[in-house]
C-alpha cells in the first residue's frame, strides 16, 4: 500500500475530483442500473459541480493522495506523482427540515478507492473534518446513508453517530432509502482515528489540515 496524504482540495482539482467520483459512485450501489448511474454521475459529479463547491466557503472537501515510490515519482512528470484516492465533503452549516438542529454541519460525501478500505484512511479523514468543525465551534453533525450499506452504518455508529430517520435518494430514476445519522456535539476521541496500515498513518495526520 502506498503512502498517503490528505490536504484541502481547491478549485484546481475540480476535474480529477469529478473522475474520481465517478469512477467510485457505482460502487456503493451495484443494483442500480447504468443508466440511471450515469445519470446521476452526469447530474450530480461533473467537474462544474465540483469547482462550484470548491469555490464556497461554505464547503470543505478533502482528498487523500497515494504518492508514487521514489523510483517510480522519478519516472513520471508531477501531474502523475499522486493519484486521489479518497475524498470527502463537509458543508459548515446545513439544516435537515427533518433534523432538529438549524446549526448543524453535514458530512455530504466520503468516498474511497476499495484499496484503502480497512486501512484508516477513512476514519482520518472523519477525525480531519472534526477537528476542523471543533476548531470552529462544536455542533451537531448529520448525514445520509444508503440503507442497505451495512459498513458504511457500522462506521459511522463508530464515530458517534445515530439513525435519526429516513429519506429518500434519488439516483437516476431509482428511489433509494437512505438512513438520516446524526451526531450530537461531543469530545473528539482521537484513539478513534487508529489505523492497522503503518503507512497510511503518520502522513495523514489530520492537525496538518488547515481549516
Amino acid at each position: 500500500m502506498l503512502p498517503t496524504s490528505i490536504r484541502r482540495a481547491t478549485p484546481a482539482d475540480a476535474a480529477a475530483l469529478a473522475a474520481f467520483a465517478a469512477a467510485v459512485f457505482p460502487l456503493g450501489c451495484p443494483e442500480t442500473a447504468a443508466a440511471d448511474l450515469a445519470a446521476y454521475i452526469a447530474d450530480e459529479l461533473p467537474p462544474a459541480r465540483f469547482h462550484a463547491l470548491l469555490e464556497d466557503p461554505n464547503v470543505i472537501i478533502l482528498l487523500a493522495e497515494a504518492c508514487a515510490a521514489a523510483d517510480a515519482a522519478e519516472r513520471n512528470p508531477p501531474e502523475l506523482r499522486k493519484r486521489i484516492v479518497a475524498y470527502m465533503v463537509v458543508v459548515r452549516r446545513s439544516a435537515h427540515p427533518s433534523l432538529p438542529a438549524p446549526a448543524a454541519a453535514e458530512f455530504r460525501k466520503l468516498y474511497l478507492d476499495p484499496a484503502y478500505h480497512g486501512t484508516g484512511l477513512a476514519s482520518a479523514l472523519v477525525h480531519c473534518a472534526l477537528s476542523i468543525l471543533n476548531a470552529e465551534g462544536p455542533r451537531p453533525i448529520w448525514l445520509s446513508v444508503f440503507s442497505q450499506n451495512s459498513r458504511a452504518i457500522a462506521f459511522y455508529k463508530k464515530w458517534g453517530f445515530q439513525i435519526a430517520g429516513t429519506q429518500e435518494f434519488l439516483v437516476g430514476t431509482d428511489r433509494q432509502k437512505d438512513f438520516l445519522m446524526q451526531r450530537d456535539p461531543q469530545p473528539l476521541n482521537f484513539e478513534s482515528c487508529e489505523t492497522s496500515n503503518a503507512e497510511t498513518s503518520p502522513a495523514t495526520c489530520p492537525c496538518s489540515v488547515k481549516p
